[in-house]
């Protein structure tokens, strides 16, 4: 028989307890992390329990810009038209009609007796008032929005053209001051330099009416001439009625105006209240 090795039996010892102590570790470190685990689920549902859900993100919504408010007060017109089909959609119209300024001369004449094609042919009125006038003098359709009245005035020389006679109405103070007016006429002749025609301009009082006479001549460009016309020639009056202004002017060819110069001083010295 063989003598067994003194040592034989420490070895054996010494492996086995070195076997069990490598499986006590891995049975620590499976527990260390099974722990770990335990504890990290449990803080984890402590958490979710706790905390309030994060709200959802707030949407952003883009403003048009025809819905943004408007930067400044709206024009009266639309302001008192916007107002009244907000309330009341029936009454839009009537709203916007009496925003509209009231210096409209048609209407503010109607308002008035007014001559027509088939009205007195020596006289004309218009505004409340009664002026006297040539039966050569020819009533017109007006071609313009602001005249009341207008006439063809016949021109007594060979190859000259008529001249006009034309009257428009605003109600007092519509029509802006009386010299932003003169000025207005003033502007539209020029004499053979470019400058400003000088204007003639006198005051009277006719009847108990304020008139102011203004007379012009040179290179005319009225409202939507392309160029001025030269040798003509403009007898106007601005007549102070009673809640009203009346402008009456006589335009054309000097040649023309100069030949109506007594009838246009006759019309105005003769104007008057109407009965």
């Amino acid at each position: 028989m063989t003598e067994a090795h003194p040592n034989f039996a420490t070895e054996v010892r010494v492996k086995d307890y070195a076997w069990a102590m490598k499986s006590n570790a891995f049975a620590l470190r499976v527990g260390t992390s099974a722990a770990c685990l335990l504890c990290a689920g449990i803080w984890i549902v402590g958490c979710s329990d706790s905390a309030p859900s994060p709200k959802p993100p707030t949407a952003i919504t883009k403003v048009a810009p025809s819905a943004r408010a408007p930067q400044g007060p709206a024009p009266a017109a639309t302001s008192a038209a916007g107002t009244a089909s907000a309330t009341n959609p029936s009454a839009t119209s009537s709203a916007t009609a009496s925003a509209t300024p009231t210096a409209t001369p048609r209407a503010d004449a109607a308002a008035q007796k007014i001559s027509s094609s088939t009205s007195d042919a020596k006289i004309i009125e218009v505004a409340g008032l009664v002026m006297p006038k040539p039966v050569t003098w020819q009533w017109q359709s007006p071609t313009v929005q602001f005249r009341a009245l207008q006439y063809s005035v016949p021109t007594t020389t060979s190859g000259i053209s008529d001249a006009e006679l034309v009257i428009s109405v605003f109600a007092a103070g519509d029509g802006g001051p009386i010299d932003m007016n003169v000025k207005r006429w003033v502007s539209q002749f020029r004499d053979e330099d470019g400058d400003e025609a000088k204007a003639k301009i006198e005051d009277r009082t006719i009847n108990g009416i304020p008139v102011k006479l203004l007379e012009l001549a040179g290179r005319y460009q009225g409202m939507g001439q392309a160029a001025p016309r030269p040798g003509m020639m403009q007898l106007g009056a601005i007549i102070q009625a009673p809640g009203r202004t009346v402008f009456v002017r006589l335009v054309g060819q000097s040649e023309t105006v100069e030949a109506a110069r007594k009838e246009f001083e006759a019309l105005v010295n003769g104007v008057r209240a109407s009965e």
